[in-house]
């Protein structure tokens, strides 16, 4: 049942982030690491990505969550417990390699003019 709520979480969360992305940096609302406070380029593309990766990865996590409940499988509490961090910091981690490299070829444009 862990991975059905959380993934419900998650979809719920990626709307808010893709529909209604953070306008300006702050510390409440939207996807705060260092490299998307970098500047505004940055910060708007991380939003959107981030947006679709809690989409993609709370709706597999709600996949999941639905095939264990219906097929009755909701006593593996402890390895739920234990795997649904593996999500989470895939939403994290992807966010951040698509951000780096967003990074470096806008880096690389503006340092040839």
């Amino acid at each position: 049942m862990i991975f059905l709520y959380v993934g419900v979480i998650m979809l719920v969360i990626g709307f808010c982030f893709f529909l209604f992305p953070a306008k300006k940096p702050n510390p409440i609302y939207g996807y705060p690491s260092i490299l998307a406070k970098k500047n505004v380029g940055n910060w708007r593309y991380a939003q959107k990505i981030n947006g679709l990766f809690l989409l993609g990865i709370g709706l597999f996590c709600t996949l999941i969550g639905y095939l264990l409940k219906e097929t009755g499988n909701t006593n593996y509490f402890i390895a739920e417990m234990l795997l649904i961090p593996l999500p989470i910091i895939g939403v994290f981690a992807g966010t951040e390699e698509l951000l780096q490299r967003f990074d470096r070829r806008h880096t690389a444009k503006e340092k040839e003019r």
